[in-house]
């Protein structure tokens, strides 16, 4: 009879919470300020968390050399401000003119592509079949025509997605500024921070924290730290590989590439997607040139980079990665696609260790009803 009333009661409150939330929602002008204030806290804290797990083992590094905390992260701060200098002086300028150039000439480059897709299809009509000429075969479809109208709303798309990313530059310094203070006080307290938690969770729960804690902090350090060095390796064997090939805006693409190559299994063949294009408007004998180099940084990638730095594959099966990434993009675009993962991640771990409590549990008292 008491669990009855206490399952009641729980699932009362969970009704009604549920209840006033699609009430909220139903109050016209109430979610905009809320949905800016998450925006506000959310993205500091999810950038300083990816942030904090980039530079820790750096930090804990620094406290095996007796470099007291503080000092250590104004060391890291005083490195980092040195290449984001470094970086501003010499890369900036080059991929500013390669992105001017790039969306300044994209209406030509559309045309380009177009021309370049006409040329190749003529040449593959001029073929013959059982000694039938391809172009004499009526397929009642008009590629040129539709690759045009195609190409037309990437362009639109591309132009309002540049004009929108524009528009937030002010949001996005405004959010940034409050990472490096955010940063320096998880860099500072993560320890305290840790033990604080522990503390806090009742005492039959703490063996459950702190093992569900380390596994938590171990796969989201493991996946950051190493999507970031994968991503980076590769895009250096790529750029090196561009500049060889002789693409144009290679600094550009490269960029896109180290973006996309954060997103597992897939993101790969994101990244190729423009680089295959840009290498067909140039010159359409390079592409296989431009596909030999992401194929060879891949298998650099997959066959000697991922098992020295992850020692083992995500535990992670690539159907539902694919499910996750599609269900992230619709809800919250890249950044949701980014941050899918990881979340993913975090909630598997949660969930197996919620599991085990409740089985551990239940196998120590088998006679209560």
């Amino acid at each position: 009879m008491f669990k009855s009333d206490r399952f009641l009661r729980t699932s009362l409150h969970i009704i009604s919470v549920l209840v006033i939330l699609f009430l909220l929602t139903k109050i016209p002008g109430i979610l905009a300020p809320l949905r800016a204030a998450f925006s506000l806290v959310f993205f500091p804290i999810v950038a300083s968390l990816f942030l904090y797990y980039l530079f820790r083992p750096i930090i804990r590094k620094l406290d095996d050399w007796k470099i007291r905390r503080p000092w250590s992260i104004l060391l890291l701060y005083a490195a980092a401000v040195g290449v984001f200098a470094g970086f501003a002086i010499w890369v900036w300028p080059i991929l500013r003119s390669q992105f001017l150039n790039f969306s300044d000439n994209l209406p030509q480059l559309a045309q380009n592509f177009s021309n370049q897709f006409q040329m190749l299809l003529l040449k593959v009509q001029e073929q013959e079949i059982w000694g039938t000429r391809i172009n004499d075969i009526d397929v009642g479809v008009n590629l040129p025509q539709q690759l045009s109208g195609y190409l037309e709303n990437v362009i639109n798309s591309v132009s309002n997605s540049l004009t929108s990313a524009l528009s937030v530059v002010a949001w996005v310094f405004l959010v940034v500024s409050t990472v490096p203070m955010i940063l320096y006080f998880m860099l500072k307290d993560d320890r305290k921070g840790y033990a604080f938690l522990l503390r806090s969770a009742p005492m039959k729960y703490r063996p459950t924290f702190r093992d569900m804690a380390k596994d938590i902090d171990t796969a989201l350090g493991g996946f950051i730290v190493g999507r970031v060095l994968l991503a980076a390796c590769v895009g250096v064997f790529d750029l090196i590989g561009f500049l060889i090939v002789g693409v144009p805006y290679p600094l550009l693409l490269v960029l896109f590439i180290i973006l996309t190559d954060m997103i597992p299994y897939i993101g790969v063949y994101l990244g190729a997607i423009p680089v295959v294009i840009v290498g067909f408007i140039d010159s359409p004998a390079s592409v296989i040139w431009l596909i030999v180099v992401i194929v060879l940084g891949q298998m650099l990638r997959n066959n000697l980079l991922s098992p020295m730095i992850y020692g083992s594959a995500l535990d992670i099966h690539p159907l539902t990665t694919v499910f996750l990434l599609l269900s992230g993009g619709a809800i919250g675009g890249f950044i949701a696609i980014l941050i899918v993962i990881p979340s993913y991640m975090v909630v598997k771990i949660i969930a197996i260790h919620l599991y085990r409590f409740y089985r551990s549990s239940k196998l120590a008292r088998p006679n209560a009803r």
